[in-house]
């Protein structure tokens, strides 16, 4: 389980800096620096430092809930930027819910799926809500679309690829996976979705957890992959701080 529970981590946090959103998200800065958009590349560049730090977080694969949010809240700002025709966002997070804690990229790369596999398939503006309930001992988090949706065929084999954690994308199959092995069986993803209206993403986690009989300590590789992403992070602010001067 501890070794299953390293490879999941690596590979998200791979995942967290893909080339291609790297690429974009850079390439984007620079093209405003180009056009004398000083101050939304700076905002873009603050969103990008945000995300990065959140990433990091000082090795710690479990976070506040308010920390997720601010990280996924990050990662919507700067694809508002690119996509500002075709996506808006909100973020409904409960006064007394930013301390519970979780398995930091839980939320994100749901988020993400939302936006490729989504709002991006349909045409026109879609917008991504994130609210989260209170269930007794647990809250639910819900990842809501009005973008594509998926027929009954689809959606009957990402449920089935759930359960199996193959055959659908790999931070949905990561998410649920961690989610189990942290809290149990009884909790981690439940989807539902309609084709021309949109997805619900719902994961239940415990309000109240005890971290630190599941507490894993990071293994040398991942440290160093974590510390090779914090001396990305800091050049690039570097090097975009001064061009924008």
């Amino acid at each position: 389980e501890e070794r299953k529970q390293h490879m999941i981590q690596l590979e998200l946090l791979q995942a967290q800096v893909s080339p291609h959103f790297l690429y974009n998200t850079l390439d984007t800065i620079v093209w405003m620096v180009e056009a004398d958009m000083h101050d939304e590349a700076i905002e873009m560049l603050t969103h990008l430092s945000v995300f990065f730090r959140t990433v990091l977080s000082k090795g710690e694969d479990v976070i506040s809930l308010g920390d997720e949010v601010l990280h996924t809240r990050s990662y919507l700002e700067i694809q508002q930027i690119r996509y500002s025709d075709i996506l808006d966002y909100s973020i409904d997070l409960p006064e007394g819910f930013s301390d519970i804690r979780l398995p930091k990229m839980t939320l994100q790369p749901i988020v993400e799926n939302a936006l490729y596999h989504g709002v991006k398939e349909k045409r026109g503006k879609s917008s991504i809500r994130i609210f989260f309930e209170d269930n007794g001992e647990d809250i639910v988090m819900q990842v809501k679309d009005d973008g594509i949706g998926m027929t009954q065929e689809r959606l009957a084999e990402v449920q089935e690829g759930l359960r199996k954690t193959e055959g659908v994308g790999f931070g949905m199959a990561a998410v649920e996976e961690r989610l189990k092995l942290y809290y149990g069986e009884k909790y981690g993803i439940d989807i539902s979705s309609k084709y021309n209206e949109g997805t619900v993403v719902c994961m239940r986690i415990p309000k109240n957890f005890n971290f630190s009989n599941k507490k894993i300590p990071l293994p040398d590789l991942m440290i160093r992959f974590t510390r090779f992403l914090h001396i990305f992070y800091v050049a690039a602010l570097v090097f975009f701080t001064y061009a924008c001067l």
